[in-house]
């Protein structure tokens, strides 16, 4: 039986989830607040929804989809072009290999996982982002508190993103 047109609608729509919420997410954290000494310091939201769906939906969410939010993070924040895509894409090409090792493993090794993946991925981005800017390698400290920050706030995004497959995509 051939679907109906609002049936096609509905499925494209709820396959478009993980990018959707990766974007949203990816934007509202980089607004800015206008808070002193914070401004420098952004947690990195796209590396946690790109390891989140990486290990729950990667059907969904492609390496397309990673390299293209990666090179409009770029633009977005005014790092080098392709620092972000490189940074998403070896995110998700180490989770999407390691596919069998997140079976069914309780939250605490999934976030600890998260925090080996987000400390290799903020080197990698800090150390391709010093080599090529004209402005040289930045602070330590700011790479150290957003590796913390991006840690310590990946429980909330994780719940929020099983929320939304639970609800938009269970589904499909």
């Amino acid at each position: 039986m051939q679907p109906t047109t609002l049936q096609y609608l509905d499925g494209a729509a709820r396959r478009s989830v993980p990018v959707g919420l990766t974007l949203a997410l990816m934007l509202f954290a980089l607004t800015p607040l206008h808070v002193p000494g914070l401004s420098a310091v952004t947690p990195m939201i796209s590396l946690m929804c790109v390891y989140f769906w990486s290990i729950y939906r990667p059907d969904l969410f492609g390496y397309g989809a990673a390299f293209g939010l990666g090179l409009l993070e770029d633009l977005l924040i005014g790092t080098p072009l392709g620092s972000g895509a490189l940074v998403l894409m070896l995110c998700q090409r180490i989770i999407v290999h390691q596919q069998r090792f997140f079976h069914s493993k309780p939250f605490a090794v999934m976030w600890f996982a998260f925090a080996l993946v987000a400390s290799g991925a903020a080197l990698v981005r800090w150390f391709c982002v010093g080599l090529v800017s004209s402005g040289g390698f930045t602070p330590f400290s700011s790479l150290f508190v957003s590796l913390l920050l991006s840690i310590a706030m990946y429980p909330v995004v994780a719940w929020f993103l099983a929320k939304a497959q639970s609800k938009l995509l269970a589904e499909i």
